[in-house]
């Protein structure tokens, strides 16, 4: 059985999927999974739609998202993968009493690669009496142009994930202000097309 799934990142969360292609678990399952790389965010729904995917991985505010839009979608999310909010906050100096409402007084970045983080973090910001639309934030640079800003003064603070978080700690760049994952969040299914058989 051949099964075509888009990834959407090529990133640590998912280590679990490449280990099992590392040890051939699923060759031994007589299953061939072709890892195929997204056509892009807001792509993805659409082609596995048209057939050009069996499955994807997304997070449930995607499918969410593709439903709000198309109101008879046929897409489903049919497996949990990441538990936990994988993003944190990185800031340029130390901030050991780190709160979210600090947020208001600094300019930051927050993830621009896929909608999850920035609506997780609406979220806790509200739940902190923090109105997310009057922050100083960059909504449309890339996780490694926001530690480059970083770096050289240009933000105060990114929300990132791994290996952006590692780097940035390793290299003194910046300092872990939050991490999200101290409260759960189903953040990642595969998704399919209730058509299809898998």
């Amino acid at each position: 059985m051949r099964l075509r799934l888009y990834e959407n990142h090529r990133f640590v969360l998912y280590a679990p999927f490449y280990s099992a292609h590392a040890i051939g678990a699923y060759a031994a399952e007589g299953l061939t999974v072709e890892l195929l790389p997204s056509p892009g965010m807001g792509l993805a729904e659409q082609a596995l739609l048209d057939g050009a995917v069996d499955v994807i991985w997304a997070g449930p505010m995607r499918v969410m998202k593709h439903h709000d839009t198309n109101p008879g979608s046929r897409l489903v999310c049919f497996a949990e993968i990441v538990c936990r909010d994988p993003f944190s906050i990185v800031g340029r100096r130390p901030n050991a009493d780190f709160r979210l409402g600090d947020l208001a007084s600094v300019r930051f970045a927050t993830v621009a690669e896929v909608p999850t983080p920035w609506f997780c973090l609406q979220e806790d910001l509200r739940k902190a009496g923090v109105d997310p639309e009057r922050l100083d934030r960059v909504t449309d640079a890339s996780m490694a142009d926001n530690l480059e800003a970083l770096r050289e003064g240009r933000l105060e603070a990114a929300q990132l994930f791994e290996p952006f978080v590692e780097q940035a700690l390793a290299s003194e760049i910046g300092h872990l202000w939050y991490a999200a994952s101290s409260r759960p969040h189903d953040l990642h299914s595969l998704c399919h097309d209730t058509r299809s058989a898998h």
